[in-house]
């Protein structure tokens, strides 16, 4: 694990006769399952070292932010660990319980920034109230060109007028990585169906933006 997460391996245990982390690769699901129940330090490495990447990627394509980004992923798996005794196996792998953590960490993420905005919002409206002057709402970063702001709230809306499977398909395929295979087991659907989806979804996106 990185340094920011160090404080994650003080609530875990390296319990005798578990897999070494060099072994975990090709681990089955279940089993993973209940090592991480376990709190088995190599079966936390093992999770965070192969998904972080991907929940961030996700993150990524909700937000469009990577700081923000990075904070829902750590939030994430230090979620993940707090909920892990109520976690079980029933047939999905673990990166498919992670997703539905992200999703909800992102949920309050949009939240905390639309009160932040509105607090902008009011600061812009009444420029001296509390003695302070607010020059603007709601500045772009200043490394962006104001074209590629444009771009970037234009793909975030079209993304969001997708339905929330395609929504899905589209994140986790696009932003994510993940392969069509993979993508079925996450969403619980068929390879064929996250296809279909896809189709329909990247047709939606061209209708929008063009």
């Amino acid at each position: 694990m990185t340094t920011r997460d160090e404080q994650m391996r003080h609530q875990l245990v390296s319990p005798a006769g578990v897999y070494p982390p060099a072994r975990m690769e090709g681990i089955a699901e279940e089993e993973l399952a209940r090592l991480l129940k376990e709190r088995s330090i190599a079966a936390w490495e093992f999770l965070f070292e192969r998904h972080f990447d991907r929940v961030y990627r996700y993150a990524l394509g909700r937000l469009f932010c990577r700081e923000a980004a990075e904070d829902v992923a750590a939030a994430t798996f230090d979620r993940a660990l707090a909920l892990i005794d109520g976690y079980s196996y029933r047939g999905r792998p673990a990166l498919a319980w992670l997703y539905g953590i992200a999703r909800n960490v992102v949920k309050e993420s949009r939240r905390n920034d639309v009160r932040q905005q509105g607090a902008g919002l009011l600061r812009g409206l009444h420029p001296h109230r509390n003695g302070h002057r607010t020059d603007h709402v709601i500045p772009l970063n200043h490394m962006d060109s104001a074209d590629a702001a444009v771009s970037r709230i234009d793909l975030t809306r079209a993304i969001a007028r997708l339905t929330e499977i395609q929504r899905e398909v589209v994140l986790l395929r696009y932003f994510a990585g993940l392969s069509a295979s993979e993508t079925g087991r996450v969403i619980d659907r068929p390879e064929t169906a996250v296809y279909a989806l896809q189709a329909r979804a990247l047709a939606a996106l061209r209708r929008q933006l063009t």
